[in-house]
């Protein structure tokens, strides 16, 4: 019985730890996009026509989704703060 409760235990943390990690990957793509948007003045980050800010706004998009999933972690509290506040600072500081 006990080995049953520990490896539901063990299936949740698993499974918290693939939604942050899913987090992390997209943050780090979001954060790429958003590098590569600054440096070209011309395109914003809600330039929808433009492949990069489509690209940005999925990962934003799937980030947000997978620290929400995870927000009973720290570190996906963390993510999505993050997520949150790179999105405004690219809204208002980007092009």
């Amino acid at each position: 019985m006990d080995k049953n409760i520990y490896e539901k235990q063990h299936v949740k943390k698993l499974i918290a730890f693939c939604y942050v990690t899913l987090a992390s990957l997209f943050l780090l793509i979001f954060l790429f996009i958003s590098i590569f948007i600054l440096f070209f003045p011309i395109t914003g980050i809600l330039d929808f026509p433009y492949m990069p800010s489509r690209v940005a706004i999925t990962s934003f998009i799937l980030t947000f989704i997978c620290s929400v999933l995870a927000i009973r972690k720290l570190f996906g509290k963390v993510l999505l703060v993050l997520n949150i506040c790179l999105m405004l600072f690219m809204i208002i500081y980007g092009p």
